[in-house]
């Protein structure tokens, strides 16, 4: 793996972004004090979507949280449509995904980071998937634009301050539904919460309450107490280890919600 010098670079011999992490753990462990939430994350993401997909593809990651992907793949196959979006398709992990379960339906995906999306074209060579460069809060999609728009673990990455505003952007940009695998920390365990309560990238919402708020119709909510079996049971599958230094979270880090319009 190939690691990109601005984001890897160290201090004190160990490398930012583990440096700025436990920082902020020992600030939150020894003196109780939560640094502010990001208000956006286009920095962090333009040194990091450099070396992400290495990264993440070297590691063992994917292997196992697929499980959460097979989630969205799974309620897809309920549901009739024509086209689909991913809102913050990163490198095109998900999307490459969706276009080979669905090979006859047009996907797409929108991401801000243009290191992610240069790194899309690399890990989805030879497939006929658009990518564009935009903000879940402002899409650059007319209206009504695809029937499915989903996300896994992005929407946790927006600031309370406008998550009703990329909510809002998702109703108005798909037609039929929408798919969020996301984090939910009323819906999590007490070990989990407690262990990302320092975190300042990580943001829990209430999605199912927010979009009933805006008239919305929830028609799946899954909680991991709902797929805790299946997802242990995928994990026996599993042979590759684990290579990530802050290693991996169980089914506890996501809620699923369908959302009917």
């Amino acid at each position: 793996m190939v690691k990109n010098n601005t984001y890897w670079r160290k201090i004190i011999g160990i490398e930012l972004f583990k440096f700025e992490y436990y920082s902020k753990w020992f600030l939150y462990n020894m003196f109780g004090v939560k640094l502010p939430k990001l208000h956006d994350q286009y920095c962090h993401w333009k040194s990091y979507g450099e070396v992400y997909m290495d990264e993440i593809l070297s590691s063992g990651y994917l292997e196992r949280e697929v499980f959460f992907q097979n989630l969205i793949i799974g309620e897809m196959k309920k549901l009739d449509f024509l086209s689909s979006f991913e809102a913050g398709c990163g490198f095109g992990w998900n999307i490459k995904r969706v276009k080979e379960e669905f090979p006859h339906k047009k996907v797409a995906g929108l991401d801000f980071s243009l290191t992610q999306l240069k790194n899309s074209a690399k890990y989805m060579n030879g497939f006929n998937i658009p990518v564009i460069n935009g903000d879940n809060c402002l899409m650059p999609f007319k209206n009504g634009s695809f029937y499915i728009g989903f996300s896994l673990g992005v929407f946790m990455n927006i600031h309370p301050d406008m998550i009703k505003m990329a909510l809002s952007e998702m109703i108005r940009v798909c037609k039929k539904y929408i798919i969020h695998v996301e984090y939910d920390e009323d819906n999590t365990t007490p070990e989990l919460k407690e262990k990302r309560a320092f975190k300042t990238n990580i943001i829990s919402h209430d999605y199912k309450s927010l979009y009933e708020s805006m008239g919305k119709k929830v028609i799946t909510f899954l909680t991991y107490s709902d797929f805790r079996e299946a997802y242990y049971e995928f994990q026996k599958n599993i042979v590759g280890p684990l290579d990530r230094w802050e290693g991996f979270e169980g089914p506890e880090k996501y809620v699923l919600v369908v959302v009917e319009l």
